[in-house]
């Protein structure tokens, strides 16, 4: 049992340094990605208040591109030409699609590519 006990010594320096390097890069990961998911939790939060809006069933495409626009300013987000798109189906409601996506330098020549896909639909009143 003295043997034993004489052998245990705790975690070595290379295992020291190895769990803080393995820490530190999660903690780099979660502040380079975190906003990344912040600003698509309040675009989808965006969409849903459209669900809020009077007459939203009757609304043109304008109208609620730009019930979108003044969201996504309110929030200080912007996107690209291309990635959002307001549709109206033949006599059908207004439709919101936004696709994008956003890449996130890691280290060297390394990247992160995150994409994300949100739909909303009118929802009669």
């Amino acid at each position: 049992m003295t043997v034993a006990k004489s052998r245990q010594k705790g975690l070595s320096t290379l295992g020291w340094l190895v769990a803080i390097l393995v820490g530190g890069f999660m903690i780099m990961l979660t502040f380079k990605v975190a906003p990344i998911y912040l600003d698509d939790y309040a675009i989808s939060k965006v969409l849903t208040s459209m669900d809020t809006k009077t007459g939203v069933k009757e609304a043109g495409v304008p109208q609620v591109r730009e019930w979108l626009n003044k969201g996504l300013m309110t929030n200080r987000i912007k996107l690209a030409k291309g990635e959002s798109k307001v549709l109206r189906d033949e006599g059908k409601s207004v439709a919101v699609e936004i696709d994008y996506e956003r890449r996130v330098h890691l280290m060297y020549n390394i990247d992160l590519v995150l994409t994300f896909e949100h739909n909303w639909n009118a929802k009669s009143q």
